[in-house]
């Protein structure tokens, strides 16, 4: 189903995802005490197999902060960090370097957490509001493993026949940082829940 949606339709979820991402940059600004921007350059359906590719190392450590969609629909949403965004973060947070982002002390992972619980409820805050849906998120887990790993996990978890997934590149600008940081959130509902969401939306008969 997903491979089927037209520009517009990817559109019309991209303007879901620059609403999640608003109230996103808000409460991120006051969780760090900066002003911070977000923005969502694309919205792309991408097989789950070419993900690993949108990195520059297709086998680089990555930190992905998931969460279990229940209720009205189910499956996961998932905010996948690179490394290097990792340390700019992290840095921001506790001031001091992260060499190795395997090596995160339990102050730094609780405030990943919490920065994928608040990105990902965003958007599954918007989502909810243009479906009228309920979908009660489960509280946010860590892994930081090599992102090959991280989804086959996730797709094992979903037990979905799809084999495409709907990528969100977020762009974040943190005051005082010169460099724009990326995050992709991965949107994985069932087959059931995908096909409700889109006839909701009006995208599928």
């Amino acid at each position: 189903m997903l491979e089927k949606l037209n520009d517009s339709q990817l559109d019309f979820l991209k303007e879901i995802g620059n609403i999640g991402s608003g109230n996103a940059a808000t409460a991120l600004s006051t969780m760090i005490g900066k002003k911070v921007d977000i923005s969502v350059p694309s919205t792309k359906v991408v097989p789950i197999s070419q993900i690993p590719f949108i990195f520059e190392n297709p086998e680089e450590i990555v930190c992905a902060i998931k969460m279990k969609m229940r209720e009205d629909v189910e499956g996961e949403i998932l905010l996948i960090l690179n490394s290097n965004t990792v340390k700019e973060i992290n840095k921001i947070l506790t001031g001091s370097t992260l060499e190795d982002i395997t090596s995160l002390d339990e102050f730094s992972a609780s405030m990943l957490k919490e920065i994928g619980n608040i990105m990902c409820g965003s958007y599954v805050t918007a989502l909810s509001g243009f479906t009228g849906f309920f979908i009660n998120p489960d509280p946010p887990e860590l892994a930081v493993d090599m992102i090959s790993a991280v989804l086959a996990e996730v797709s094992l978890s979903v037990s979905t026949t799809e084999d495409y997934i709907l990528l969100i590149e977020t762009s974040i600008k943190i005051e005082d940082i010169d460099k724009e940081l990326t995050g992709y959130l991965l949107l994985l509902p069932n087959e059931e829940s995908l096909e409700k969401i889109l006839k909701k939306l009006g995208m599928w008969n």
